[in-house]
């Protein structure tokens, strides 16, 4: 049978304190590059939330500038509605005039040849 050398406690114990020293020296790196991780993300979540901001800002700006010269446009084509409904009612008028005058001349001849037509 072969000898075993005594075990020496102090020596046991020695090794499971170094043991211990490295587990808890690699949990506080592990804890801090946890830490690390999770500041990175807070970063990157600010900075994404950030630009949607600025994109967001962007739009409705670029939307309020559009909606004001659309408004301009609707308003010029009102302008031109109104304009073109003006012309249009002297148009009216002027033919409604003319359509009476031309009428009356008509109803004369038509008076002037029936008158003819009796005297003949």
């Amino acid at each position: 049978m072969s000898e075993q050398a005594p075990v020496d406690n102090g020596q046991i114990m020695h090794s499971i304190g170094q043991l211990t020293g490295a587990i808890q020296a690699m949990h506080q790196g592990l804890t801090a590059r946890i830490e690390d991780i999770k500041d990175d993300i807070r970063r990157l979540d600010n900075a994404s939330n950030a630009r949607m901001d600025r994109i967001e800002e962007n739009m409705v700006r670029q939307i309020h500038e559009q909606g004001d010269s659309t408004n301009k446009r609707i308003d010029g084509l009102g302008d031109r509605v109104s304009s073109l409904e003006k012309e249009d009612k002297i148009m009216i008028r002027e033919i409604a005039k003319y359509s009476a005058m031309g009428g009356g001349a008509s109803a004369a001849l038509v008076a002037g040849v029936v008158e003819l037509l009796k005297r003949i």
